[in-house]
């Protein structure tokens, strides 16, 4: 199995492999979609089920992440706020972010459901000793820090990319030269708190509509009667500054403050 979460290093980890260049190919591909992924991974998922020979497969837990972090509940629809939010004390001194549960819950487990499924489990079965599955990762070289064992014992995570010594540069690089023309996106959560400054920039050029809303969700965080308020002493804020998304990044050609931080992003299965 592949994750494919329809960015840089994903979109071409799967192109690669369907190439042979790695000595073998999956036989699927799976992208979790959490609801609230920008157009242009969308768009990039389509054209890959189109240009791969093995299948690519879209699943999900049901659920809108942009929709549970506006009413501030989780999977269940209790209240509580999934996503890293910066948090602000009182006086408006950082206070901490918030646990992360979006990524296992919206990418994680309809992944493993998918696994399970396409061996022919049913939910709640246990796996055979003897059935294993080897869940390809884009992972690149420059961000090793991110591989980890699988939790499943019955999932072998492998890096492709890291095996061929390949960046998330040398990744580009080889995408323009074989398919120049075709846009090759980030993924990433189009609310998702892990964006840079200019991740934010980007968002809000590219796809202006989208920036609004997240705009919409980053002070829905802090009004009166959210889960967030309840939830934390202080306030909630999607930008690094723990200022207003609106103001920090405010007009074409302007963004401020905000750090990556997908080095705490340790499944594997965001930002590529």
């Amino acid at each position: 199995m592949l994750s494919l979460g329809g960015g840089t290093q994903s979109t071409v980890l799967a192109l690669m492999a369907d190439r042979d260049y790695f000595g073998d190919k999956p036989d699927l591909a799976i992208f979790a979609d959490t609801g609230w992924e920008p157009r242009a991974v969308y768009d990039n998922v389509e054209w890959l089920q189109g240009e791969l020979s093995y299948p690519v497969v879209t699943v999900s837990n049901g659920r809108s992440l942009r929709d549970d972090v506006l009413a501030g509940v989780n999977t269940s629809g209790k209240p509580w706020v999934t996503i890293p939010v910066y948090l602000a004390g009182p006086d408006g001194s950082p206070a901490g972010i918030n646990w992360r549960q979006c990524t296992t819950n919206y990418k994680v487990a309809p992944i493993l459901r998918a696994c399970r499924a396409e061996l022919g489990l049913t939910p709640r079965s246990s796996v055979p000793d003897m059935v294993a599955v080897e869940m390809w990762l884009g992972i690149s070289v420059d961000e090793m820090t991110r591989m980890r064992v699988a939790a499943e014992p019955w999932i072998d995570n492998r890096y492709p990319l890291v095996d061929g010594g390949l960046s998330r540069d040398d990744c580009i690089a080889w995408f323009h030269a074989e398919y120049p023309g075709q846009a090759l996106p980030r993924s990433a959560c189009v609310g998702c708190p892990y964006r840079s400054a200019e991740s934010w920039a980007a968002v809000r050029d590219s796809e202006p509509e989208a920036f609004k809303d997240a705009v919409k969700i980053d002070e829905a965080l802090r009004s009166p009667g959210h889960n967030a308020e309840r939830m934390f002493r202080g306030q909630a804020f999607l930008h690094g500054s723990r200022k207003p998304l609106a103001d920090m990044v405010a007009a074409p050609g302007q963004s401020h403050g905000s750090q990556d931080h997908w080095g705490n992003e340790c499944t594997g299965m965001c930002g590529v």
